[in-house]
């Protein structure tokens, strides 16, 4: 088969990472790193009480200082100097709706999810049973509950947001580093993406083989358990001995 070569210049390269480029310039010219034009933009934010009893958990919307508004005004900056006309942001934004609607629908059922079990307790409930569970051998069961989040949702970041509390305050409870421990649910989700059937499906469907998800799972399942297992015990056998 033979493969035809095109060259690229500068210019051209230059206008093909524009968007990540500017991504780069807003979140760098906008984060803490510059006080002066973080402050200024953080005012613009709204919260909202969640309930009006007493010590009520509020919630702040950030309307502009957030990553997503900058990565989306960077695609509109890229793609005009890419000269994309107004029907092509069109096209790409429905069909980007249209390949992610999933994604999408998961993301905001597990925040809603996240932030329901942390105003109602859940969570410091889920970290009190699985210490009087596991006891000092909790390390050892942290990259369990990444993995499990990450298999079920099928997303690191799901997995995060709905363990990452569970384990700081685990941590707290046990009076361990909470970095180290929150760091543990991180090196879940890595088995975890490995066994997701989220995972699965879509590296089948990206090579034209479909419907062979319990083949494939079949087969990375000792790898993954393996991984899971292995990085259990360094992380538990570590925090014995550097904490």
């Amino acid at each position: 088969m033979k493969v035809e070569k095109h060259s690229i210049n500068a210019k051209d390269a230059l206008k093909s990472c524009s968007p990540f480029i500017f991504i780069f310039i807003f979140l760098l010219s906008t984060s803490k790193l510059i006080a002066p034009v973080n402050d200024f933009l953080a005012q613009f934010a709204s919260t909202i009480y969640v309930y009006s009893g007493e010590n009520p958990n509020a919630m702040t919307f950030t309307w502009i200082n957030t990553a997503g508004v900058w990565i989306f005004l960077s695609a509109i900056l890229g793609g005009l100097i890419q000269k994309a006309s107004f029907n092509d942001f069109k096209e790409v934004f429905i069909a980007t709706l249209k390949q992610m609607k999933e994604t999408i629908i998961t993301m905001l059922c597990v925040l809603g999810c996240a932030k329901i079990m942390g105003y109602a307790g859940m969570i410091a409930s889920i970290a009190t049973f699985a210490i009087s569970v596991t006891g000092s051998f909790y390390p050892f069961v942290a990259p369990c509950l990444g993995c499990l989040g990450t298999f079920v949702t099928g997303s690191g970041t799901s997995s995060g947001v709905l363990f990452g509390a569970v384990q700081q305050n685990a941590a707290v409870s046990l009076n361990a580093d909470p970095y180290w421990i929150v760091a543990l649910n991180s090196l879940g989700v890595a088995a975890g993406k490995m066994l997701s059937p989220q995972s699965i499906a879509i590296a089948l469907s990206s090579v034209d083989q479909k419907g062979k998800d319990s083949i494939l799972l079949s087969k990375i399942l000792p790898y993954g358990l393996g991984f899971l297992i292995a990085m259990a015990l360094i992380a538990y056998i570590g925090l014995q001995l550097f904490y």
